[in-house]
């Protein structure tokens, strides 16, 4: 007879998390920590945390990816989906700490122009805070020479 290729009597390894939430101080964003890799389920839940919490228009929350390492990108389309909707419902949800990476699985998934409106970019990220094609693109003339020069 052979041995059962899983040990009962082991403990079983204890799952990290999903998410976690930071509460909010006067003035500030509650914070919705994520974690981890997460699948069309995950993700889900997700939404219906950030349902059952934020009901309020008032109510501002901030989904940090900082701690993912993956998304299903198969179960992007659905989630940016019904973020939107909540989001046009109810509280202000803004994403926060998208890596590259993250941002390419939804690109991939088609909801790359979805995430980008709901995306909070700090100063201190690689992108600019400013136009692309600034008003001054140099020379003299101020804000009226700038416009003449703006392409219609």
């Amino acid at each position: 007879m052979s041995a059962p290729l899983v040990n009962r009597t082991a403990p079983a390894a204890a799952e990290r998390p999903t998410y976690q939430w930071e509460v909010a101080g006067s003035g500030a964003a509650a914070t919705l920590r994520l974690y981890g890799v997460l699948g069309a389920r995950e993700l889900a839940l997700v939404v219906e945390t950030i349902t059952d919490r934020a009901r309020s228009p008032r109510d501002v929350v901030s989904v940090d990816f900082s701690g993912v390492a993956h998304l299903d990108f198969r179960a992007l389309p659905e989630f940016a989906q019904r973020v939107a909707r909540h989001r046009h419902r109810g509280a202000s949800i803004w994403f926060v700490g998208l890596s590259p990476y993250l941002r390419r699985l939804f690109d991939v998934a088609g909801q790359g122009a979805a995430v980008r409106q709901v995306t909070w970019e700090t100063e201190e990220s690689g992108r600019r805070a400013e136009p692309v094609r600034p008003f001054f693109a140099g020379g003299g003339g101020g804000v009226t020479a700038a416009w003449d020069r703006w392409p219609r």
